[in-house]
């Protein structure tokens, strides 16, 4: 299925994308000098009867456009508008989902999506609603102040580029805290590096039941895992652990339906913000290529447990990719 989107302005040479809200994916454009024409296609996995239609929109913060100011605001509240109507589809279709859950079905990757980002979601559908109908102008203002009030399906690519930003340089220093604590327990950073040393690494860091409460703090913070105001480490620990089962289901399914070649840049950013791999002014091959050995290398673990070692490669290579 194709889609023409047409702006009415000249630009030679460059190259703009265009994301389908929902299943992250983008495909090239061709420009010419008469406009911009947006050819997309529809990237579709088995099993997919769960998850509503996406919503076809532009993002006009994806890199490559040239947009008049004029066109910008038409763009952004068409994007949200759009993101609105998907949120809406999402809240439907996590119903179904829920019933696959239970009838132990396996998800797609869209699916999982859907039932993890849904329950927040729901929490900002009021707020976010009655920006979008009342006063849509003002939303790329209003998010700008209070970016929690923004749902996923709303999270343009500019908005998660500027949160990744902020998330390296907390992660940064994390790293040099890594670095240290990695040399105190006598490993070498090499061996953190070469993915066929990782299942051979014997330490307690890479032990959930005797991992230590202060590298706990560390993991968590640089995988941006919270415990809430009144966690303890225990309950820091057991929330870890569940993130790193999420991770590791959701490598399973990138690499099954082949998508880390193919999703949009948005998602990418996503996907590798979540497993701590630095995103801001990285090139879009190299974090394909970090998430592609990352999800190589999960495939070898069982879950949680023999995540953490992949983990503290990340902890230690930082903006590297492992060895595979």
């Amino acid at each position: 299925m194709a889609l023409r989107y047409r702006f009415a302005h000249q630009s030679v040479g460059a190259c703009a994308r265009m994301q389908l809200a929902g299943t992250g994916i983008q495909t090239p454009c061709i420009i010419r000098t008469t406009g911009i024409i947006l050819g997309t296609r529809m990237y579709s996995s088995k099993h997919t009867a769960a998850v509503a239609k996406p919503v076809e929109r532009a993002d006009p913060t994806l890199p490559g456009q040239s947009l008049t100011f004029i066109q910008k605001v038409k763009g952004f509240v068409s994007f949200y508008k759009g993101g609105l109507k998907e949120l809406l589809q999402n809240n439907k279709a996590a119903k179904a989902i829920a019933v696959k859950v239970r009838n132990g079905e396996e998800l797609t990757r869209s699916e999982l999506q859907i039932q993890r980002r849904t329950p927040g979601d729901k929490l900002r559908l009021v707020p976010f609603g009655f920006l979008v109908v009342i006063i849509p102008e003002l939303i790329p203002l209003t998010i700008w102040l209070f970016p929690g009030v923004c749902p996923s399906t709303c999270v343009t690519f500019g908005q998660t580029v500027k949160m990744g930003r902020k998330q390296d340089v907390v992660r940064q220093r994390l790293h040099a805290q890594a670095v240290q604590r990695i040399a105190e327990a006598g490993i070498k950073p090499g061996d953190l590096a070469v993915a066929s040393k990782l299942g051979k690494l014997d330490h307690e860091i890479f032990q959930f039941e005797t991992l230590a409460d202060q590298d706990v703090q560390l993991i968590a913070r640089y995988m941006g895992v919270r415990g809430g105001l009144f966690a303890n480490a225990t309950a820091l620990k057991t929330k870890l652990r569940l993130e790193l089962d999420y991770l590791h289901h959701d490598d399973q399914l990138l690499a099954n339906e082949s998508l880390v070649g193919v999703l949009g840049l948005t998602e990418l950013h996503r996907a590798c913000q979540e497993r701590g791999i630095p995103t801001a002014d990285y090139p879009e091959q190299q974090l394909r290529n970090s998430l592609d050995a990352w999800t190589k290398v999960s495939q070898a673990a069982k879950g949680g447990s023999d995540m953490l070692p992949i983990v503290w490669s990340r902890l230690a290579l930082f903006n590297k990719a492992i060895k595979v």
